[in-house]
């Protein structure tokens, strides 16, 4: 069984940009849980109003840091957790500016814990959105060819369910796996870190799990889904970093690649692709970067 102390120490990391509303909800949930967090750090992209001045009145557990540049959801876990590990906390919980846990959701989590085996590096909450579960947020991996399938409704029945990856929605990961693989790579700017950062886990040697008896509220609008909303810049990072994430981690590499590419093209038609004829620049332009493996903001060229 996994050794941990009779009270881990927890931080909280969320990582916000121009969300004041949402923000709120969350940062007032997390100071609700009946597991105290330690400390809950809120990493500002450099939104237009500054987190500090939305949450002045909060409690004095709550640390926000403030970029001076957008640094993407990549950049800031990876900032925010360089500064968890600061803390000398056990564990750090990863969310977005929208994800809103139910009261007991950390301590689900580490009721869970206790019958974990050795090297658990993460556990990961289940995630809601539009009053259902979400079984995208937690998936398999295909070690061979990269095809990513989600955890099935069933498996939500189990008490815990060891998965590949996980998105940083609920995610709660080892402060010492974190020192042992290094931050998320804040190369990838926006999506598939947290794949990333799960198979890195895993190639280390740690296990992932979901947890299905704790529960988070993620407040997404449906227009933000990528296969409703306009082709555009979410569509270029999520083709482009998919596509290096099954290179790197799948065996057949170029099998894999052709995968990514095929997905790029349906999510391209399921956006309106074919009404936007400038789009193609950016679908080619986020596959070619994809083979390429290059990484980094958004192309200025594409802006």
């Amino acid at each position: 069984m996994h050794e941990e102390p009779a009270s881990p120490r927890v931080a909280a990391v969320v990582v916000t940009y121009n969300r004041p509303t949402e923000l709120t909800l969350v940062v007032d949930a997390l100071l609700s849980q009946s597991y105290p967090l330690d400390v809950i750090i809120v990493f500002d992209n450099g939104g237009p109003v500054a987190a500090a001045e939305i949450l002045k009145n909060c409690s004095e557990a709550v640390k926000v840091i403030r970029s001076v540049q957008n640094l993407g959801g990549a950049g800031g876990f990876a900032g925010g957790l360089h500064h968890a590990l600061k803390m000398q906390v056990d564990w750090i919980w990863l969310m977005d500016d929208d994800a809103v846990p139910a009261p007991d959701a950390l301590s689900a989590l580490l009721v869970a814990l206790k019958e974990m085996p050795e090297r658990t590096g993460a556990l990961c909450s289940a995630v809601r959105e539009y009053g259902v579960l979400a079984l995208r947020h937690r998936r398999c991996f295909n070690r061979w060819i990269g095809i990513e399938r989600s955890v099935s409704l069933g498996s939500y029945n189990a008490l815990n369910v060891e998965i590949d990856t996980g998105s940083f929605v609920g995610f709660l990961v080892l402060a010492q796996a974190v020192r042992d693989v290094g931050l998320p790579n804040a190369d990838f700017f926006l999506g598939y870190d947290d794949t990333d950062y799960s198979l890195r886990l895993q190639d280390a040697g740690w296990r992932l799990w979901l947890v299905p008896g704790s529960v988070i509220d993620h407040l997404r609008n449906k227009g933000a889904r990528l296969s409703t909303s306009d082709f555009g810049v979410k569509h270029y990072f999520n083709i482009r970093n998919k596509i290096v994430v099954k290179q790197h981690y799948a065996k057949l590499s170029s099998i894999a690649a052709l995968g990514g590419i095929a997905y790029a093209c349906v999510l391209w038609f399921l956006a309106r692709g074919l009404k936007r004829p400038e789009s193609v620049r950016v679908l080619v332009r986020a596959v070619i970067d994809g083979i390429s493996c290059r990484l980094g903001p958004f192309p200025g060229d594409l802006a």
